[in-house]
């Protein structure tokens, strides 16, 4: 059996005003990908561009 968690970031763009999530965490700018006018955005940030507002965590098993 393989267990494992996934961690999605919910994150608050400052400047757009908009939520969306995080893709990959780095240390000085992620991947977050949001969605604006319809349009789904998937753009390199600066970290201090958003703010973490929630983390969802899934608890995932997988049987082999």
């Amino acid at each position: 059996m393989k267990e494992w968690y996934e961690v999605i970031n919910v994150v608050f763009l400052h400047d757009i005003g908009v939520y969306g999530t995080v893709d990959q965490m780095g240390a000085f700018a992620s991947v977050v990908k949001y969605t604006k006018d319809d349009c789904e955005y998937e753009e390199l940030l600066e970290n201090d561009e958003f703010a973490i507002v929630d983390e969802i965590v899934f608890h995932r098993v997988e049987e082999e």
